[in-house]
């Protein structure tokens, strides 16, 4: 009998696509989504929808009625209010909720890079308390922790595009000189799907090459055709840089910060599991900006 797989955050970045992805004799899809009418499934995809809020526990239990696997999606960016406190609830109440329906497996989606000395952000420090909270409460856990990812839904890479492509000069703080291995949303997609079968554990993903974030905006410079001017700056003022972005890029000021704020987490890994765990053959950033950046400035249009 084929799987009943839930995937949580549906109409989002990574869910909206990860559904296509899963689609197969072999699997039977639900999406829960706060708002059915920002869903828009794939031709030909049966799906079967359910509004559920994960900071509502009585709202889920007819979402993991009858689950096998679920992936949890869900992260809270900008918006108000403590967003750590939320990540928290929100995990705790779908633990209850899993159990009760006797889900055998959660993939999550994290992020690579926490430093349990203090140094991460408070972003990635939620990602990995809520990954903690999961692992400890589920009978399987695959975690795919992620570094930065290229692609035209992601946050902080689009972010990176519109400040390259619209300011005449860059004033580049301290995290200019930050390590990351981006991954194509691609890649993401494919080793998320793939983890539906993986045996259980915690794995790290990233693409085939380390650049500073610096180096990032040079390649996504001579992509765009255009002159790479920076200044560089001492020291970051988060909510200041937050206030301009958000300016530059049209978005939330309280979401561009966060992302401002985690372009200074060290986005690397010590062992790439792409390719031995999923079977995934990462792309260099360079390719993986290219397929980006024509649609992300075309949606700028």
């Amino acid at each position: 009998m084929s799987d009943l797989v839930l995937v949580t955050g549906a109409s989002g970045f990574i869910g909206s696509q990860l559904i296509e992805r899963l689609a197969g004799p072999e699997v039977r899809l639900r999406a829960l989504v706060r708002d059915a009418s920002r869903l828009h499934p794939p031709d030909g995809v049966e799906l079967d929808v359910v509004e559920a809020d994960l900071s509502d526990a009585e709202s889920l239990v007819p979402a993991l009625h009858g689950v096998d696997v679920a992936y949890y999606l869900v992260h809270s960016m900008g918006g108000s209010g403590d967003l750590e406190q939320q990540d928290r609830e929100a995990a705790e109440n779908y633990l209850r909720a899993a159990r009760a329906a006797g889900v055998r497996r959660t993939v999550y989606l994290g992020a690579v890079g926490f430093d349990p000395e203090g140094g991460s952000s408070d972003h990635l420090r939620s990602r990995h308390e809520v990954e903690e909270l999961l692992a400890d409460g589920t009978p399987e856990v695959v975690v795919v922790r992620a570094s930065m990812v290229v692609g035209v839904g992601s946050g902080s890479f689009k972010t990176l595009v519109q400040m390259v492509d619209r300011l005449p000069v860059l004033a580049t703080a301290p995290w200019r000189e930050a390590r990351s291995q981006p991954i194509a949303v691609d890649d993401v997609l494919d080793c998320l799907a793939a983890a539906r079968t993986a045996p259980p554990g915690r794995y790290e993903i990233a693409g085939a090459d380390e650049l500073s974030v610096e180096e990032l905006m040079r390649e996504i410079a001579r992509q765009l055709d255009k002159p790479y001017r920076a200044l560089s700056v001492p020291i970051s003022v988060p909510k200041l840089e937050g206030l301009v972005a958000s300016a530059v890029a049209d978005e939330d000021r309280a979401l561009i910060t966060a992302l401002l704020e985690g372009l200074g987490d060290d986005l690397v890994v010590d062992r790439n599991d792409a390719e031995p765990v999923f079977g995934v053959t990462p792309l260099g950033f360079s390719e993986a900006a290219a397929r980006a950046i024509p649609r992300i400035v075309a949606a700028d249009d």
